[in-house]
C-alpha cells in the first residue's frame, strides 16, 4: 500500500495562531514525524508513504519565505534522520527541479539516501517537484534511449516508479481539493481524503479516520 500526503496549511496555521512562518514549519516537521508514525503503525501492509514538501510553484514565493523554507529544511533533516533511525524505513529525495535547491540541501538529502536503505517502509520527500514535468522529463528520457511508450517504461523513468493507492490532503479550506501538481501518473487511480485541518494541527488520531475511511471503501469494492 502505498500513501500521498500533501500538507497544506503551514501559512494559514501560522496566521491563526499568530505565529511566524518559521515556528508554523518547525510544528509542520513535528507532524512529519507523527503522520509516519501512524501511517506506519496502523496497516502492516504499507510500503511507501510520499509526502510533498515543496512543489515547482513553491519556488516563486518571496525571497524571504524561500530562505525560510530552505533553512527549515536543512535544520530539520537531522531531526527527521534521527528519528527515522528508531524505525523501519528507506529515504528517496524525489525532485524535478534538483538545481533550484541550495548546494547544502542537496548534499544533506543525497546523504540521508545513502544512509537510509534498507528499510521496508519507503518514504519519498518529494522537495522541488512537478508532476507535469515528471512525465514530460520520463517522456523525454524514452526518446533519447530510443525506448518505448509504454505504461511501464514511462513509470520507469519517473522520480516516483509505483502507484499511490491513498492522497491525504490537509487544509481548513475544504473546497481546495486539487493534487497542486503531486505525482499525476502514480495517482490516477488513488482515493482521497481532505483532513480539514491545516497541516500541523493534524494528529494521529486524524490519520487514523483517514485510514478507517480508506478500509471501508475498501471494503465496498471488495477488495
Amino acid at each position: 500500500m502505498h500513501i500521498g500526503v500533501i500538507p497544506d496549511g503551514n501559512r494559514r496555521y501560522a496566521d491563526s495562531h499568530g505565529f511566524t512562518n518559521y515556528k508554523a514549519y518547525k510544528k509542520a516537521r513535528d507532524t512529519v514525524m507523527d503522520v509516519t508514525d501512524a501511517l506506519s503503525s496502523y496497516s502492516d501492509k504499507l510500503d511507501e508513504i510520499s509526502f510533498y514538501l515543496l512543489s515547482e510553484e513553491n519556488l516563486e514565493r518571496d525571497e524571504d519565505e524561500l530562505e525560510t523554507l530552505f533553512q527549515l529544511l536543512e535544520e530539520n533533516i537531522d531531526d527527521m534522520a534521527e528519528h527515522f533511525r528508531d524505525g523501519d524505513y528507506r529515504l528517496n529525495w524525489a525532485s524535478t527541479a534538483p538545481e533550484a535547491l541550495p548546494d547544502k540541501l542537496k548534499t544533506k538529502l543525497k546523504d540521508l539516501e545513502k544512509e537510509f536503505q534498507a528499510g521496508d517502509i519507503k518514504v519519498n520527500l518529494i522537495i522541488s517537484y512537478s508532476g507535469k514535468k515528471d512525465i514530460l522529463e520520463a517522456s523525454k528520457a524514452i526518446t533519447v534511449n530510443g525506448g518505448e511508450f509504454t505504461e511501464s517504461d514511462l513509470t520507469d523513468h519517473l522520480e516516483i516508479k509505483t502507484d499511490i493507492d491513498f492522497v491525504i490532503r490537509t487544509g481548513d479550506n475544504p473546497d481546495r481539493e486539487c493534487l497542486s501538481g503531486f505525482p499525476i501518473w502514480n495517482s490516477s487511480y488513488a482515493e482521497f481524503y481532505h483532513i480539514k485541518k491545516n497541516f500541523p494541527a493534524v494528529e494521529a488520531s486524524d490519520v487514523e479516520k483517514a485510514l478507517k475511511h480508506y478500509s471501508q471503501l475498501r471494503k465496498k469494492k471488495g477488495e
